[in-house]
């Protein structure tokens, strides 16, 4: 009864370590819309997405470009009183370098295309310079047409 018990728990710490609280689809963006489960960040829980100041986090993103795609860049920022402040370091860098196969262990990069299924996994320093704060995290993939993958998260930074 003991260990059957030790093996719910471990189950349970491991759902919520790869768990990620309810994402928003960016609105006005024209890209198939994410489903619950595409998109996982390791800082996380399933109820709330605590970054640490000082600290890395990893990001997973599953999605489908609704188009071809020759190139794709990063589009990260953090929205703060309705004012977007990209990351410096990711905004507007290529995201080719961090596009996997649809099981995500293959490095396939770009092009993309339309109704192929591809995992973007990359990871982001937290700056010790960032403000504890909260506000949302806006992070998309596209190219001067458009988004092949976009959403918005609730985030909080801490010290």
């Amino acid at each position: 009864m003991k260990s059957l018990l030790n093996l719910c728990i471990l189950i349970a710490a491991i759902s919520l370590c790869n768990a990620t609280p309810d994402f928003k689809n960016c609105r006005n963006s024209k890209a198939n819309q994410l489903q619950p489960g595409d998109v996982t960040i390791s800082a996380c829980s399933k109820t709330k997405c605590i970054l640490k100041r000082n600290t890395n986090a990893s990001i997973s993103m599953k999605f489908t470009p609704n188009r071809d795609f020759e190139d794709v860049n990063t589009d990260a920022q953090g929205i703060l009183l309705d004012v977007p402040l990209p990351f410096p370091g990711y905004y507007g860098t290529s995201a080719c370098p961090f596009i996997y196969d649809a099981e995500g262990e293959n490095k396939v990069g770009c092009p993309l295309k339309a109704g192929e299924t591809y995992v973007y996994k990359n990871s982001f320093k937290i700056l010790p310079v960032y403000p504890t704060v909260s506000l949302t995290v806006h992070w998309g993939l596209n190219d001067k047409n458009g988004d092949a993958a976009c959403f918005e998260i609730p985030v909080k930074i801490r010290a």
